[in-house]
């Protein structure tokens, strides 16, 4: 085939180096273990970088360097199968069932008022709205005979642009302030049939830049530490903008709706060819012990490039 295409043994020999290197570089951009800014960009593109490094893998079989392409191959193969696939068993869990959902609108989502009737009608306890613009506040004012809300009075503002709404008593509400009014995340309590269940929702800032990504790692581990000198059980749930694989993800330890359950991807910039290819996992729900996930659906939330989170949890 490279005959045909005019490919001599010399252009042979440096399509093979081209092609190792390349292979090489993305596989070590994925792994990376630096503390910098660019280099959890990086690793935060990990699907994608390893499958770039498998088509480099196979077209170096191609060219015929047979035990180094398939070493290649398999080292690919190895670091996409967590990414793509849960191989931890599934746990059927009994128990009163609380029922979540998130999604991140968009400010911009031109379909707010309809996504909003819809959602009213549908089954859910704790209802969590990310990026919501104080412009539409008045489209709250439907659920207010049945729910109880964050977000709505004028005292509390729209802070982060989170709007949490609950069909279960709310019994708590605060806005966890780490730099004034630009960082910080919102602390609720539910009571839930006889328990109190502590949510912390977070918007942090989209690493776009080293401030942000700075900031985003400061306001995660916050939340980390808060969570974990909780009493009782806990959730945080959110955009958090950051991946499971990410060495700023401080919950390698806990339940999470990524790790409990079929992979999933939430982010998803360009309106063609999505696919798991092109998304990220950075819309996340995080659970303490004493709370199980029984159910998670990630679906397509039309003017916004997230997917909404539904989920049940367990809390024993």
């Amino acid at each position: 085939m490279f005959r045909a295409l005019g490919i001599n043994n010399p252009q042979r020999f440096f399509l093979r180096i081209i092609l190792l290197l390349a292979a090489l570089l993305f596989i070590a951009l994925a792994y990376n273990p630096l503390e910098h800014f660019y280099a959890d960009v990086f690793v935060s593109l990990r699907l994608q970088l390893l499958s770039a490094a498998l088509v480099c893998a196979l077209l170096l079989i191609t060219l015929k360097l047979f035990k180094l392409g398939a070493a290649l191959l398999l080292v690919c193969i190895v670091g996409v199968t967590p990414v793509l696939f849960n191989l931890s068993s599934s746990t059927s869990y009994s128990g009163p069932v609380l029922s979540v959902k998130q999604i991140n609108l968009n400010y911009s989502n031109k379909y707010i008022e309809t996504h909003l009737a819809t959602l009213l009608q549908k089954k859910w306890d704790v209802l969590i709205l990310q990026e919501f613009s104080d412009k539409n506040r008045n489209l709250l004012n439907q659920f207010l005979s049945t729910t109880d809300m964050f977000g709505y009075e004028e005292v509390e503002g729209i802070p982060y642009g989170i709007v949490v709404l609950s069909r279960i008593p709310m019994v708590y509400k605060h806005q966890v302030k780490l730099d004034a009014d630009r960082l910080g995340y919102i602390k609720l309590k539910f009571l839930f049939i006889d328990r109190i269940v502590t949510v912390f929702v977070a918007h942090p800032p989209s690493p776009r830049s080293r401030q942000h990504w700075q900031n985003r790692n400061t306001l995660l581990a916050a939340l980390n530490t808060a969570a974990h000198n909780e009493k009782g059980v806990w959730v945080i749930a959110g955009d958090l903008n950051i991946v499971p694989w990410s060495q700023y993800f401080n919950w390698d330890d806990s339940k999470t709706c990524y790790g409990e359950s079929e992979r999933y991807v939430s982010f998803m910039p360009f309106e063609r060819g999505r696919s798991i290819f092109t998304g990220l996992a950075i819309d996340h729900c995080i659970m303490s012990e004493g709370i199980n996930l029984q159910r998670l659906t990630v679906s397509d939330f039309k003017g916004s490039d997230h997917r909404m989170l539904s989920y049940d949890l367990i809390i024993d």
